[in-house]
């Protein structure tokens, strides 16, 4: 099973980035576009796992959040990731209260050091992919500007999720395996 830990947003959030994802299309020659049930945030990509380890995954995240308290993050810019000629992700910026995000990210990577896992060595850049492979017919500065000017509900970071990821059909489908919630 491939899977990650990551955070999920209301229906309202994600028609919300969906709106602005259609204004970068409207810019672009080309891209690949995320599908709206699949906007999320990622805490820690786990990759291949046993179905077996899917409990002990449970416990360690339990241990480690059980007395962490909810709390909300807002999109306020956009970035990306570059590619060879072209943008390889676009993706919406959180922010608010980072401090305590990135204290939610070391808590699971903690557990999941404990299962076995191997801590992630790169940098924690939280962010939202809206699109890969993305090639403009206008500067990235013009949907920098969009993004700031739109006005997107909150993100309550209220339970963290570990996702199924599998494709079906020829599309990704993220289906949660199960939720820790967060006090």
């Amino acid at each position: 099973m491939r899977t990650f830990i990551g955070i999920d947003f209301p229906k309202s959030l994600k028609e919300q980035i969906v709106e602005v994802q259609s204004f970068l299309k409207s810019i672009s020659k080309k891209g690949r576009w995320k599908y709206i049930d699949n906007f999320h945030l990622t805490l820690k990509f786990l990759g291949e796992i046993e179905y077996e380890k899917v409990e002990k995954i449970r416990q360690a995240l339990e241990k480690n959040l059980k007395d962490f308290s909810r709390f909300s993050l807002k999109i306020s810019s956009c970035g990306y990731f570059k590619g060879h000629g072209n943008l390889r992700v676009v993706y919406l910026k959180p922010d608010g209260n980072l401090e305590k995000l990135n204290t939610l990210f070391s808590l699971v990577e903690d557990a999941m050091a404990e299962v076995g896992f191997e801590r992630e060595k790169r940098e924690y850049i939280p962010h939202i992919t809206i699109a890969q492979d993305v090639v403009l017919n206008e500067p990235f500065e013009n949907f920098h500007k969009y993004v700031e000017c739109f006005s997107f509900d909150e993100i309550p970071v209220e339970k963290v999720i570990l996702f199924l990821s599998e494709e079906i059909d020829r599309k990704r489908v993220y289906t949660p395996i199960f939720d820790i919630e967060l006090v």
